[in-house]
């Protein structure tokens, strides 16, 4: 007499293949740093202008609220 095992998808298993996607997600989230999330944000910010001149506007008004050291103005982040 041989034994097959047989694997059935359950409401359970269902639960716990999304709990552990989310707490994945979750890890990836909070592995990023904050400084990788600002610069998304800028560049989705940046995006949204409509021509060249809300362009250097928007970016004008990024560095007005993030100033940085006269040394460093030719240093990219």
């Amino acid at each position: 007499m041989s034994t097959a095992f047989t694997y059935h998808t359950t409401q359970n298993n269902n639960i716990v293949a999304t709990l552990v996607h989310a707490a994945k997600r979750l890890g990836t989230w909070l592995a990023q740093n904050s400084d990788h999330r600002e610069r998304a944000y800028e560049e989705a910010y940046l995006a949204e202008s409509t021509d060249r001149y809300d362009l250097e506007y928007r970016m004008r008004e990024l560095a007005r609220a993030n100033p940085q050291p006269s040394w460093m103005s030719g240093l990219s982040r």
